[in-house]
Formats: C-alpha cells, structure tokens, sequence
C-alpha cells in the first residue's frame, strides 16, 4: 500500500488581479487525482519561529506520484505561471504515513 502525500503550499498573494486566472482553475485539476483540499488558509498560530506570511494550502494525495503526477500535468502547468508571478510562494510535497 502506498503511502498518502501532502502538497503543502506557503502563499502570499500580491497581485490579486494576477492570481484571478489560478484561483479559476486549480481546483479542476485537482480533480482527477482523488484528493483532499485539508487546509485553505484559516488562522496560523506560529509556536516556534515566525509564521508563513500570507497563507497556507494542504492538499492530500493517495501517493507521492499522484502528487506529482497533479502538479506536471498539462492543466496544472497551463496556470502555475499565474500563480508564480502574482504571489511569493513556497510549496513542497511531503510523505505521509498510515497510522
């Protein structure tokens, strides 16, 4: 059994306007790639060093290559370039594990 992963993405939006493009679209792609959006922002309590500026988005995933599968897709790419330019951003893809 594979294990789940988790795209975490660190944004923060400078150019709304730049952003609206992403915003429209990257919940469809998501779509085929049975995940789970687990956190769309919401309040940050930092408890050691400084807290993300902007927000927080965590996705689940079943496997790191569905996660990575998602994010080289052809309709993820069409639209990351929206997101890079409008926002500083910092985004990884994490393990999990099945408890």
């Amino acid at each position: 059994m594979s294990k789940p992963a988790y795209f975490i993405l660190e944004i923060d939006i400078h150019d709304a306007e730049g952003m609206a493009p992403y915003l429209e679209k990257a919940g469809a792609t998501l779509m085929p790639f049975a995940t789970s959006l687990l956190v769309n922002g919401g309040k940050t309590i930092p408890q050691e060093g400084a807290a993300p500026q902007g927000k927080v988005v965590v996705v689940r995933f079943n496997s790191m290559d569905a996660a990575r599968s998602w994010y080289d897709s052809p309709a993820y790419r069409e639209i990351l370039g929206h997101r890079l330019s409008a926002a500083t951003n910092r985004s990884y893809i994490v393990e999990g594990f099945e408890a």
